[in-house]
């Protein structure tokens, strides 16, 4: 079984070393693990660069921060903050065609080598040195992964073995649509997540949110979200986050030293996994103390909302191979304009999900209308090929960048069809391994061994999974299958949100 872990941008030969023993009990004893690193990515060339150093890295990021910079912005549903955000669109227009000049002046044609087409050819490649030609190929992607692992069944269908599409991604709308096109997709289960993850909060005292609260509810305890982004809104000095500034604990400690996006992309990304739920749960209460209370002296770290630090992601992430792969993908700008983007991002703030703004600059998205490459290779057709053996594809309920709508596409009459089984997993994450789910374990052990799901014949869901259990104790009553789910809605371990929320999409 051969896994790609996302982003575009996560390293597999990592994954294998870090969480080898776990996929392989997953599989069980018969089957390999193995994982390679994508073009540009760790080992694997060609080798994409943009900085030359931490400082000249840093000082090109830190251009977005300060005051009346986008990262004074709120969360674009009054429009009083909509039109300061869009009086932005001139200066990030200049940071991205900036941004596109480096890459292309310091990369050449090697940009065009990158993209995902020429790396489904690398892993049918890798199959047929390691276990023969023709040899079937399976696989299992995880976020952009699953891009990789759609565009499989439709270039070499023949080839298909058992494959998963894990945390669902759009490769339709990926490959046929300008990406500002299609902002808000990545917002439609966030909200949903968010209010999962308080009602498991609330419900037991393990949660250091839920133990500030007399009688926490998932209301009380999102209100002290609400509490601390409009305060840091309303707040905001115009602080710039240096990587210095980030390891120094006296700049924690001036509540007007932190922005809204700061907060509020930090709150997103600590969905993505259970690892990231205790320190979520006890982060925004200290934030809410220190706001009101300047003697606060809890110590915690955040991330930089714009993007990572050198010193904790390797020189690949650094440079921005991921825009390069997920660009090179992308159709051909046909007009479309920064002044477009802003208004896609305002949009969706207002009509899908108050998130929609907290991930602009560091969203691939944002950046593809001004980026000048193409790969010499991008998937020409629409999804209409039926691959040789059936797919598993898995959505949870309230992942908070590929919402499990992107499932249910790729596993519908239209695109795979009976030609794939669809689990719907009620678990706040991205991806099934973001909570632990006997349920889910047991359904792909059964299809790597040759009994996929039976087939309902319709386009919802053939199997529904339950968590086993949270981080903070038993599953909500609100979680389970039966239940009809609302669709409202010291701390060095934020490395690891990090790492997750930059380079796994």
């Amino acid at each position: 079984m051969f896994y790609n872990p996302g982003g575009p941008g996560v390293s597999g030969l990592e994954l294998v070393m870090k969480q080898g023993d776990l996929l392989q009990s997953q599989l069980g004893e018969d089957w390999d693990v193995v994982s390679w690193d994508t073009r540009g990515i760790g080992e694997s060339g060609p080798d994409i660069k943009l900085f030359a150093s931490d400082s000249e890295y840093d000082a090109f990021w830190s251009r977005l921060q300060g005051n009346k910079t986008l990262s004074s912005r709120g969360n674009l549903t009054q429009s009083a903050d909509a039109e300061a955000f869009t009086s932005q669109v001139p200066t990030f227009d200049n940071f991205t065609i900036s941004l596109n000049e480096m890459m292309v002046s310091k990369n050449g044609d090697k940009l065009k080598h990158v993209g995902t087409c020429a790396n489904v050819r690398d892993l049918v490649y890798l199959v047929d040195a390691t276990y023969g030609e023709g040899f079937d190929v399976n696989f299992w992607g995880i976020s952009y992964g699953t891009l990789l692992g759609t565009y499989l069944t439709q270039m070499f269908p023949e080839r298909v073995g058992r494959v998963i599409l894990d945390g669902v991604y759009d490769a339709e709308k990926h490959s046929n649509q300008a990406p500002m096109k299609w902002i808000d997709t990545d917002d439609l289960t966030i909200d949903h997540g968010l209010l999962m993850w308080a009602q498991a909060c609330a419900a037991t005292p393990n949660c250091y949110a839920a133990r500030q609260l007399s009688n926490p509810t998932p209301e009380k305890v999102l209100a002290l979200f609400d509490q601390a982004l409009n305060t840091a809104h309303a707040q905001y000095n115009g602080y710039v986050w240096t990587v210095q500034g980030q390891n120094n604990q006296t700049a924690y400690l001036d509540k007007n030293n932190f922005s809204w996006d700061f907060i509020a992309s930090n709150i997103r990304t600590a969905l993505y996994d259970q690892k990231l739920w205790q320190i979520l749960g006890e982060t925004i209460p200290v934030i809410v103390s220190l706001q009101h209370n300047s003697k606060e002296t809890a110590q915690f770290e955040l991330k930089l909302p714009f993007r990572p630090q050198y010193g904790i992601l390797p020189e690949y992430a650094l440079d921005m191979v991921n825009i390069a792969i997920y660009c090179s993908d992308t159709i051909d700008p046909a007009g479309e304009t920064t002044e477009d983007l802003f208004q896609a991002f305002v949009d969706a703030a207002q009509k899908t999900s108050k998130w929609a703004g907290a991930t602009l600059a560091q969203n691939m998205r944002s950046h593809c209308h001004r980026f000048a490459s193409r790969a010499i290779e991008r998937l020409p057709q629409k999804m209409n090929k039926k691959p040789k053996n059936v797919v598993l594809v898995i959505g949870n309920t309230g992942d908070p960048i590929t919402p499990y709508d992107s499932a249910r596409r790729v596993a519908s009459s239209e695109f795979l069809g009976n030609q794939s089984r669809l689990i719907k997993f009620n678990a706040v994450g991205h991806g099934s391994h973001a909570l632990n789910s006997t349920c889910v374990d047991n359904a792909v052990k059964r299809y790597v061994n040759g009994e996929p799901p039976s087939d309902k014949g319709n386009d919802e869901a053939d199997i529904v999974c339950d968590v086993d259990r949270t981080p903070y104790g038993s599953i909500p009553q609100e979680w389970r299958s039966s239940a009809v789910l609302s669709t409202r809605i010291s701390m060095v371990a934020f490395v690891a949100l990090l790492f997750i929320s930059l380079w796994a999409l």
